[in-house]
């Protein structure tokens, strides 16, 4: 597959494991965080993860 190699799509990848990890590094806390879990509403940490996911998103939006 020499269409998928080169910097291109490996910055691709990259950009889409960031966009991953950030997205589940915000499902984690807000599973084990029990203010997030009881009141239903996101603590400062979860607030702060869901940032860094929403810019992660948007940066992989960005034409490339």
């Amino acid at each position: 597959m020499p269409e998928n190699t080169g910097p291109a799509p490996s910055e691709h990848r990259v950009e889409d494991a960031t966009l991953q990890y950030a997205y589940s590094m915000f499902i984690q806390h807000t599973v084990a965080c029990a203010q997030c879990r009881t009141e239903g509403m996101d603590c400062v940490a979860a607030g702060e993860l869901r940032q860094e996911y929403r810019a992660a998103k948007e940066r992989a939006k960005q034409p490339r």
